[in-house]
């Protein structure tokens, strides 16, 4: 759907080598109704089919030549577009028909939430039945593990409700535009340091210190081959792990308070030490991760004052976000 006017939503969908995925989730956002939308695929140097098949597609592209990772690419998105609302997807998800009305509708009538999450169902391959939920959002537990809920649960949903959650997972996240603006940090909204892996985590956090709440909206229905979890972790490339446990501190670094680690630090340390151990008997490449930290802490610090001067919610209303 193609408008001369600012749409509702941009659809921005970062690719990489997705020559396998990509045409069924683009079918799926062109057959979206109800409201306006743009999409936007950013390609960061597919060695595959992915650009020509995007390009047949006719939709707007901006192809890097050089792999950017997926905050620096959807940071050069969120700077292309206008919309009212933003939809970051992954290649590998397809929604179902009425996702973006159902969640234009729900946003427009809490119009304090900053992002909001659907049902994800689980796939291994965009044909198949799902049987199962993928995610409905992100939570974040007191050991700073943060993880998909209802994962694994039936893919009958429990409730049509709406509800309060941390944040949505960023393989379908849709965010208010004046929230992302309002979290900006040094001029980022996503985090290219992180590269990727975490930094929708770290957009959810940053916006709960703002003040922004995030929902889950359970009418807004998709489908996602999930590539990257715990039980397939050594099938991943070594700088996606290295990653990934690199960011799991710099999150810490930047978003936490003093005040909960300490409290929470009994639950922190078993589960860092846990960490620790994998990595040392069965995952050692993933060791200059902790040297990516310390290199990167200077950084971290200075964009944590300016997030942590910019809060704007009390202790009380941060400790209830580890409860969601």
């Amino acid at each position: 759907m193609s408008h001369l006017t600012v749409p509702d939503f941009a659809v921005q969908i970062v690719t990489f080598n997705s020559g396998r995925t990509i045409d069924r989730c683009l079918q799926s956002v062109l057959d979206q109704h109800g409201v306006k939308f743009r999409v936007i695929v950013i390609d960061n140097h597919s060695m595959d089919d992915t650009l020509e098949r995007v390009t047949a597609r006719g939709v707007e592209v901006i192809a890097n030549s050089t792999n950017r990772g997926y905050a620096a690419a959807h940071n050069q998105a969120l700077e292309a577009t206008a919309s009212r609302y933003v939809l970051t997807l992954n290649p590998d998800a397809q929604l179902e028909t009425g996702f973006l009305a159902a969640m234009f509708a729900a946003l427009e009538a809490h119009p304090e939430t900053g992002s909001a999450a659907g049902c994800l169902l689980r796939v291994n391959i965009l044909d198949e039945t799902p049987v199962r939920i993928d995610s409905a959002g992100l939570y974040m537990r007191r050991s700073r593990r943060q993880g998909l809920r209802c994962e694994h649960d039936s893919a009958a949903p429990s409730s049509s409700q709406i509800i309060p959650i941390f944040g949505p997972d960023g393989a379908a996240a849709v965010y208010r535009r004046a929230m992302l603006e309002d979290i900006r940090v040094q001029g980022e909204i996503f985090d290219s340091d992180f590269f990727l892996h975490k930094e929708d985590v770290d957009v959810c956090w940053r916006a709960q210190l703002r003040g922004w709440s995030s929902i889950y909206v359970p009418d807004a229905v998709g489908r996602h081959v999930r590539g990257f979890r715990p039980g397939q972790r050594q099938t991943m490339s070594a700088s996606i792990r290295r990653d990934a446990l690199r960011n799991r501190y710099l999150l810490i670094l930047k978003n936490d308070q003093f005040r909960h680690v300490l409290r929470d630090l009994p639950h922190i340390l078993v589960y860092d030490l846990g960490i620790l151990l994998y990595v040392l008997l069965r995952e050692r490449r993933s060791l200059p991760a902790y040297l990516d930290v310390i290199r990167l802490v200077p950084r971290m610090w200075r964009k944590r004052r300016q997030i942590q001067s910019n809060r704007r919610v009390d202790w009380q209303t941060i400790d209830r976000v580890f409860r969601l």
